[in-house]
């Protein structure tokens, strides 16, 4: 857990990584470090101080605390479907960045996404249409299948 201010302060994006690196090296070799969460909790009463920040879609493959083996308070975690970035996203990470002081931000992509293939099918569902439609120009863009395109391809 690396949530203490001092800590933060002379964190380094370099060594913000590094940090990321092992704790997915732990989580692939199943060598997960055992935390105290009610320890943790109290000892994030008074602030967060999280040392990155990480865009991840809602699926529920895609937790970054347990992917990056961290701890309460040690990243910010930003989900929405097929990543789609709009103003809140980019609201949250400015805050987690020049206010929070966190120093590294990861986009984290993952296998037969949801929305990507609802947006390769041109899937129309209420307010989901609204974030397809943001992905649609990058199906568009990607030119490996050029006939008949569908999450299947």
């Amino acid at each position: 857990m690396r949530t203490h201010k001092k800590e933060r302060q002379t964190t380094t994006p370099e060594i913000a990584l590094e940090y990321l690196r092992e704790g997915n090296y732990r989580f692939i070799n199943n060598l997960k470090i055992r935390r105290d969460l009610l320890q943790q909790v109290n000892e994030t009463r008074d602030g967060q101080f999280p040392f990155a920040t990480v865009l991840s879609c809602i699926d529920s493959r895609t937790s970054a605390e347990l992917i990056f083996d961290q701890g309460l308070g040690d990243i910010f975690s930003i989900r929405v479907a097929g990543n789609v970035i709009n103003e809140d996203i980019l609201g949250s990470m400015e805050f987690a960045c020049k206010i929070a002081g966190s120093k590294f931000i990861v986009v984290l992509g993952h296998t037969k996404c949801g929305a990507i293939c609802g947006a390769c099918d041109n899937v129309q569902m209420g307010n989901l249409s609204t974030l397809l439609n943001k992905i649609q120009p990058s199906v568009y863009y990607e030119r490996t299948v050029t006939e008949n395109r569908n999450s299947g391809n």
